[in-house]
């Protein structure tokens, strides 16, 4: 760049610098020459900021940042920030922001800080926006020419033979979460791809983009909010109160409200994929787990919208977008990510994941004669005198319901409720 330890008095400098050496794109230095900056230059700075994310680079900034405005940690969900960056005096620096996030709390940038531990954290969009000035930012605007108009993530190497690897889904689903975590996540990803009937490349690829648009690469399986506005509405079931945070959107498609969850279960018992006909209405978090979460995507696929395969095939993205969005929201995005995951979409397939395919679940058997009650769903009178095995049986189902709630509380106060359960136990 030119860069001395007298610092550079131009951001043209690192744009020059990206053109000669970064040809997967073309960039462009904005500055931000107000101190504060104008409402205008930052809602264009969080535009910009989103495109360059979208497309999978990162944005480089120079900060002029003094004694009073050192970069402050936060947490875009109110969790643990971790320690602020060790500033000191008035910092000439360059960073780059790498994601971004946004939700009721407001907005965030992630800055990736090559002179100052930890090296990476959040800060809130305000901030970065008074960081900048009198200097600015460089953005990716637009692709050099002769390459595709539509932005694209980083490309993987094409596939290797033979089937799927959590670096492959890595590469897929663009890199937001660890390996580690796909592979975690791989079993399930290729489960839903059979049960999504995902049996070419396209359809792959299309899963792949739309499923890593909707959960930001596989990293939301719920919905940040707390559900309450889906409160009362009518149209989604939720007739009973607390309907609209229990069945408040959950998987990677984020189904929502009562009616669908009635709907996901119903097909998934159908298929052999849960044990009974109404196991998410009665369980409804466990939509948002890695065991169930693509329970909903594969029902949303196939059945609410089943035209979506075909579609694909025909790389309709606009048509699958409007299937999935209800719009075109990200449709850039999602096309970039089509387009990112279709050279390795063969070693999806699953003909070429066969040893990973699970066996379904079977269905759970009811105990013999058992008849239900208001814990087991059929309906009895008060004033029926059950029989006493009958009896014997609700008073377990009762214990079960109560051990499972309280392990529940004690996982949210941070107990060890399966140690505390095994004392217990031996203490007898």
């Amino acid at each position: 760049m030119g860069t001395t330890e007298d610092g550079t008095n131009s951001i043209d400098l690192l744009a020059n610098c990206l053109n000669q050496h970064a040809h997967h794109a073309q960039w462009e230095a904005v500055w931000m020459p107000n101190d504060p900056p104008t409402p205008q230059q930052c809602e264009q700075f969080w535009t910009d900021l989103k495109a360059n994310i979208a497309a999978g680079f990162a944005m480089p900034a120079n900060w002029v940042s003094p004694d009073g405005n050192h970069p402050i940690a936060v947490s875009p969900d109110g969790g643990d920030p971790g320690p602020n960056p060790g500033y000191y005096g008035t910092v000439w620096h360059y960073v780059a922001y790498v994601g971004l996030a946004e939700n009721e709390r407001g907005r965030f940038v992630r800055v990736a800080d090559s002179g100052f531990s930890p090296w990476q954290y959040w800060i809130t969009f305000e901030q970065a926006c008074t960081l900048m000035p009198p200097k600015g930012y460089v953005k990716a605007a637009a692709a050099p020419i002769g390459a595709p108009a539509t932005p694209t993530l980083p490309g993987p190497a094409p596939a290797p033979s033979g089937g799927a690897t959590a670096d492959l889904l890595y590469a897929a689903m663009g890199g937001a979460l660890t390996v580690q975590r796909y592979a975690e996540l791989l079993p399930a990803v290729l489960e839903s791809l059979r049960n999504c009937d995902c049996t070419t490349e396209n359809r792959v690829a299309e899963w792949m983009a739309q499923i890593g648009h909707e959960s930001g690469g596989l990293r939301w399986m719920e919905e940040l909010a707390d559900g309450s506005a889906y409160e009362g509405r009518a149209d989604l079931g939720n007739t009973q109160p607390g309907d609209g945070q229990r069945y408040k959107g959950r998987g990677p498609i984020q189904i929502t409200g009562r009616f669908n969850y009635e709907q996901v279960s119903q097909w998934a018992h159908s298929k052999g994929l849960v044990p009974t006909p109404t196991f998410f209405v009665d369980q409804p978090e466990l939509l948002g787990t890695d065991q169930y979460a693509f329970r909903g995507t594969e029902w949303y696929w196939t059945v609410a919208r089943p035209k979506i395969n075909a579609m694909a095939d025909n790389r309709d993205h606009a048509g699958v977008t409007q299937a999935i969005n209800g719009g075109m929201n990200g449709f850039d995005d999602r096309v970039a990510r089509f387009n990112n995951a279709l050279p390795i979409a063969g070693a999806f397939l699953p003909a070429n994941n066969q040893s990973a395919a699970p066996t379904a679940p079977a269905p759970a058997a009811p105990p013999a004669q058992q008849e239900q009650t208001c814990l087991t769903g059929r309906p009895h009178h008060h004033s029926e005198n059950p029989p006493t095995d009958q009896q014997i049986l609700d008073i377990r189902a009762e214990g079960l319901c109560t051990q499972a709630l309280v392990f529940k509380i004690a996982e949210k106060l941070g107990l060890d409720a399966a140690g505390i359960y095994q004392a217990a136990r031996e203490s007898f």
